[in-house]
């Protein structure tokens, strides 16, 4: 730049300088001002960079939290599984909808806005991106399911006949007709049972992975510098 503001300040001397002053005086002024356009496209497009990270991160933020909540609520449900089938080792039990008793505060549904996974879709790891897709439907889905076994299982004793209670212990029995339709009922809510404890250990085991997985490529892409681990 400096040669050639030079170069032009010789060619002012030539013959008719006053005509070459005034290109030469267009030229230099052309050229601040192109250098000032350009100085402010770069920092107008730093502070986009900018409020684009800002935003990114107050996704990243949001979709964290999210995945908490439902890491969370798949850990209690779990301890509550755990809890209950130790019950029913202890009392030598085998029907697992006997001693699994219904959640006595189911979680409430949470879903991912489309621009919390837009975000991470950005950050291009698929699969971090795949742990995710089906968490929160995951999460939402088993919440009916428990309070279907919940309905289910109350409408069985209901049914049953020469009902006994022992009120020492709080355990109580009935008589089941073979081939009755409490029968065909009780059938029915052990296989949800079953399929809850099943759930239980699954999804808490997907929730954990994938929290681990987000908090390591927030921290790693947006620098979000948070520690939290799954358990």
């Amino acid at each position: 730049m400096a040669e050639f503001l030079a170069s032009l300040k010789e060619l002012a001397a030539w013959p008719g300088s006053e005509f070459w002053a005034a290109i030469i005086g267009a030229v230099v002024g052309g050229l601040i001002t192109l250098i000032a356009q350009r100085q402010e496209q770069k920092a107008s497009r730093q502070e986009r960079a900018e409020d684009r990270m800002l935003e990114a991160k107050g996704q990243a933020y949001s979709l964290l939290f999210k995945v908490i909540s439902i890491h969370a609520s798949f850990g209690h449900i779990k301890a509550h599984v755990d809890e209950r089938l130790e019950v029913g080792k202890n009392e030598k039990n085998n029907h697992v909808s006997a001693i699994l008793l219904p959640l006595a505060n189911p979680p409430y549904p949470i879903d991912f806005a489309p621009s919390e996974m837009a975000m991470l879709l950005s950050l291009k790891d698929d699969e971090v991106f795949n742990a995710l897709a089906s968490l929160d439907k995951i999460h939402n889905s088993i919440i009916p399911v428990w309070t279907m076994y919940e309905a289910k299982r109350s409408t069985i004793a209901q049914q049953g006949e020469n009902h006994t209670f022992d009120g020492s212990d709080g355990k109580g029995q009935f008589d089941v007709r073979r081939g009755s339709h409490l029968e065909a009922m009780m059938f029915e809510v052990e296989g949800v049972a079953k399929e809850l404890v099943r759930r239980a250990q699954q999804d808490f085991a997907e929730a954990n992975d994938a929290l681990s997985k987000l908090v390591l490529l927030l921290n790693d892409r947006l620098q979000l510098g948070v520690n939290v681990t799954g358990k």
